[in-house]
């Protein structure tokens, strides 16, 4: 009988034991995954990332200083009329009102474009894009690009293609980050109801212990 009780208080022991390396092994994996959710705040991605126009021209084959006398005359108190839907509510420049005016086929074009972007960033893309074509007026390139308009037009496609792609990689970049915090704060979630199941098993087996040798 004696042996029999060692025995069990032997195994009782080594389970205390156990669940007690267990328990501070959830408690350090806690402290790390709380670590693991604060780092995303610190690399916040930007939801919708600037494009210069400088970075656009240079993109495009020929000169940009070829044709840089060109003066940019932007339109003075009248503001011809635009039909793009999607731009309802927000400013568009007078540069980039004055290019959707002269060519119709811009209208559409910009309506299909702003589609691809959050309402909360059309403004900037609008003020960017009028960016772009004035820069693009002012520097069309004198031989590839002898046509200022088409020039133009090459400008804002490119930034269009650029700054869509962007903002579409910054939006998966946040979902991800945001799928991972939500995977982190899980695990979270059952490291502590790990660690309290732990802290019940050593009580119980404190308790156990504490039992047989008052006998």
């Amino acid at each position: 009988m004696k042996i029999a009780d060692k025995l069990e208080r032997r195994l009782l022991g080594m389970a205390h034991v156990l669940c007690l390396i267990a328990l501070v092994g959830a408690v350090l994996a806690m402290i790390a995954l709380m670590f693991a959710l604060a780092l995303p705040g610190k690399t916040a991605v930007t939801a919708d990332p600037p494009l210069s126009a400088s970075e656009v021209l240079s993109s495009i084959p020929g000169s940009e200083a070829a044709n840089d006398a060109l003066s940019n005359d932007s339109a003075n108190g009248s503001y011809p009329t635009v039909n793009v839907p999607g731009a309802a509510g927000f400013l568009i420049p007078a540069p980039l009102r004055t290019v959707l005016s002269q060519d119709n086929a811009s209208q559409p074009l910009l309506e299909a474009w702003l589609a691809s972007v959050p309402l909360a960033d059309r403004q900037q893309f609008l003020d960017e894009l009028s960016d772009i074509v004035v820069r693009a007026t002012q520097h069309a390139a004198s031989w590839e690009w002898d046509n200022r308009e088409r020039y133009v037009a090459a400008a804002m496609n490119q930034y269009a293609r650029v700054k869509i792609e962007r903002i579409g990689d910054a939006q998966s970049a946040m979902q991800a980050a945001r799928g991972r915090s939500e995977q982190l704060g899980a695990s979270l979630g059952t490291l502590l109801a790990l660690a309290g199941f732990l802290v019940l098993l050593l009580l119980l087996t404190a308790i156990e212990r504490n039992t047989r040798n008052s006998r």
